[in-house]
């Protein structure tokens, strides 16, 4: 296992990248049947780390929500991000013991928002035998890397300002495995959570550059994971290797890595059945996120295909997402999964000739500019009226309706306007065509 490990995190070809700030780590004390203070130790034993700006948080709260299960992952949720905001941090470190082990958890501000990269869930455990805590000064290298890496992988690519820390922090971890020496691990890589951690870290630092050899490699780390079912301790656990598994093909997919439709089946097929254990009721978040990344798959898969089911499917996933991001609590990515839905509704509504369906893609239009009002941002509410008018015109092409004309004009003006104003010579051109498009198929 150990030089499968050297060969995966070959780093020869690794671009040099420039010095950044360090990453802000909170460790709660994860003080459980009497063992306090074994989040002190790693908060000293990563605060070794030049790259960390490292916190002690051991403020006296009820963490009876570290379990994972049940409801109260809302909980785990809103404490860590209440602790993000409070203490200016980048990432919270939880712990957590079950039996002899102390399960690490991970979670970031951004850690269910970023919906394009790889991204790192809250419930990614790292299981450490709690002995290692009680020496800390002995504490295994392996594992000290693994979980360095996954603070590092934690980290959102929405946060430009820690793009090259995070890559940075990654390549030096993948380093560190490649100069392994045989037996130094002993039986630790066996670990089905340490597979899935290192299959993480290394898709994470290549998911923008990822080779047929890297692909293979880390789908051998994830698929050895599934084959110790055994040694893992909750179904949850085996959903978030289920995910980073459609992760992985969906990457080489975007990628154009040979084998294109095996590769677009595959994520779809295991992002369900990823879903089947992060269930909606009791893990809502990695739920939604998996069912937007699957509302893309379908939709990508429809304009290949045609498949009329397909673009049905998009708009299914998209409306399970819309369930957990709601406005309330995530305006900007309510207001994109409702831009999306209209869309996709819009043109299936065009397709199966049906007005009830083209005026649902006009309710998630005005749903989206509940966000992207007129008086904040005249040229994104333009836009949306221009795609509402688009719809109206479709409407009334397909029935022959004078009044979905008129109100397709309507729209078109009130669109027309906002780009005169500001000068924007080929919107404007664009909406004068398509108003002139309408009149023609009025007049017919």
């Amino acid at each position: 296992m150990a030089n499968f490990i050297k060969l995966l995190f070959n780093t020869k070809s690794a671009r040099t990248l420039p010095k950044v700030e360090t990453l802000k780590v909170i460790v709660v004390e994860f003080a459980e049947y009497g063992n306090y203070g074994f989040g002190s130790g790693l908060a000293r034993l990563l605060g070794k780390n030049p790259n960390f700006s490292v916190r002690y948080f051991d403020e006296p709260f009820d963490k009876t929500f570290l379990n994972l299960q049940g409801r109260n992952f809302f909980d785990m949720v809103d404490a860590g991000n209440t602790i993000l905001q409070r203490l200016n941090a980048d990432v919270v470190v939880w712990g957590y013991q079950e039996t002899e082990n102390i399960r690490l958890n991970f979670q970031t501000a951004n850690a269910y928002s970023d919906w394009e990269n790889v991204s790192c869930s809250i419930l990614e455990s790292l299981f450490v035998p709690a002995e290692h805590f009680e020496h800390i000064n002995f504490f295994p290298e392996i594992l000290e890397n693994l979980i360095t890496g996954l603070i590092a992988a934690s980290i959102s690519e929405q946060r430009i300002d820690l793009r090259h820390l995070k890559q940075k922090l990654l390549k030096n971890v993948i380093a560190k495995f490649n100069n392994t020496k045989p037996g130094e691990s002993n039986d630790i890589m066996f670990s089905p959570y340490v597979m899935n951690a290192a299959g993480l870290i290394y898709l994470t630092y290549a998911q923008r550059d990822l080779s047929k050899k890297t692909f293979d490699m880390t789908k051998e780390l994830f698929s050895n994971a599934l084959q110790y079912k055994k040694q893992i301790m909750q179904n949850v656990h085996i959903g978030c290797i289920y995910k980073n598994i459609a992760q992985l093909y969906e990457t080489a997919q975007k990628l154009d890595l040979d084998g294109y439709w095996v590769l677009f089946r595959e994520a779809i097929s295991n992002y369900r059945t990823a879903q089947k254990y992060l269930d909606h009721y009791n893990y809502p978040y990695d739920f939604a996120l998996i069912a937007f990344k699957l509302s893309q798959l379908y939709f990508k898969y429809w304009k290949f295909t045609n498949d009329t089911q397909a673009l049905r499917d998009a708009v299914y996933y998209l409306r399970e997402a819309e369930k957990t991001y709601t406005q309330i609590s995530f305006p900007e990515l309510w207001s994109k999964i409702e831009g999306y839905l209209g869309y996709y509704l819009s043109l299936l509504g065009m397709f199966s000739k049906s007005n009830d369906i083209s005026m649902l893609a006009i309710k998630s239009y005005k749903n989206k500019q509940q966000v992207y009002r007129k008086e904040l941002y005249p040229v994104a509410w333009a836009k949306i009226q221009e795609n509402i008018a688009n719809v109206y015109y479709n409407i009334g092409k397909i029935g022959h309706d004078k009044n979905a004309f008129a109100e397709a004009i309507d729209y078109y003006q009130s669109a027309l306007k906002v780009y005169e104003s500001r000068k924007m010579i080929n919107e404007v051109t664009i909406v004068n065509n398509s108003i002139d498009r309408v009149m023609t198929a009025w007049r017919g």
